[in-house]
């Protein structure tokens, strides 16, 4: 099943979204939104920020931080 992903967020005082189709490979929708969003930040040589996360349109931007906070704790 493929899934679109929009990525909203701040990068050195600027706002920017990113969008891209992905399939889901038996994994849920936020586990694939996190994926995209580590690929973005690695892109960036200034920290970034999370404003909003959609897959398919549905806001998924909490569950998104909560594997963020969960994946730095120890």
């Amino acid at each position: 099943m493929n899934v679109t992903v929009e990525i909203h967020y701040v990068s050195n005082d600027n706002k920017v979204m990113q969008r891209g189709k992905f399939r889901l490979k038996g994994r849920k929708a936020e586990v694939t939104a996190n994926e995209f969003w580590k690929m973005i930040k690695a892109e960036h040589p200034f920290n970034c920020e999370i404003e909003m996360v959609k897959v398919d349109g549905v806001d998924v931007t909490e569950k998104v931080k909560a594997l963020q906070f969960k994946n730095l704790s120890p």
